[in-house]
């Protein structure tokens, strides 16, 4: 049975997610608490799987919490799913930090949260219009500022190929994940596979750029 740790800003909404994870009869459940403190407290002593929070808590935000899970010299296995509600810079933020995906829950399309959870432990993740519109413009900014070959598209663990730039364009669009599935004939969660794909390479490649500028 895997485990999740609940952190939310609102009590009354992060004990709404760990009835419905309870009651899926998959999970362990720690939490829910509201605070950074809190949390980081139990990951330390019980590294969960997973981690899910909102975006902001009483004494921080969610990136306070990724930068303990991705630094040090012995960092926690616990995998990242933020809360969004809508459209939140800050969700941006936390993609680029190292989360591995997310849950909008003013989409009322979406999937539940016991679902989000799910596909994120199996490698998956989610992506709205607005993410994959800002994801492009990354990438696409990379591209004109260096010439990209297809031999480098293969060999380069940070150049986003043409499939991929499509893919961004398709959901930029407004196309849902699972409509993209069923017109390559494929399943939702190999789509979701490279969705989580693209927001490694993000992650990567703002890294790298970071580094390059201290170098300097």
């Amino acid at each position: 049975m895997k485990t999740a740790l609940l952190a939310g800003h609102t009590p009354a909404r992060s004990q709404s997610w760990r009835e419905e994870l309870l009651a899926t009869g998959e999970w362990d459940v720690l939490g829910p608490v509201q605070s950074f403190a809190s949390a980081r407290v139990l990951m330390h002593r019980h590294d969960p799987h997973l981690l899910i929070s909102d975006l902001r808590l009483i004494d921080g935000t969610v990136l306070d919490m990724i930068r303990v899970l991705r630094v040090g010299v012995s960092p926690l296995r616990a995998q990242v799913l933020v809360v969004a509600h809508g459209e939140d810079r800050l969700l941006l933020d936390a993609l680029q930090e190292g989360a591995d995906s997310f849950y909008d829950a003013q989409d009322l399309r979406s999937e539940p949260l016991h679902s989000h959870a799910r596909d994120t432990l199996d490698g998956g993740a989610d992506i709205t219009p607005w993410i994959a519109s800002r994801l492009l413009d990354h990438f696409e900014a990379d591209r004109r500022s260096v010439a990209v070959s297809p031999l480098d598209e293969m060999i380069s663990p940070l150049a986003l190929g043409h499939e991929d730039l499509l893919l961004l364009r398709r959901l930029a669009i407004g196309r849902r994940v699972a409509d993209i599935a069923r017109y390559e004939s494929v399943s939702p969660r190999a789509i979701s596979a490279r969705v989580r794909a693209i927001y490694r390479k993000m992650q990567w490649d703002l890294r790298a750029g970071s580094l390059s500028l201290q170098a300097a």
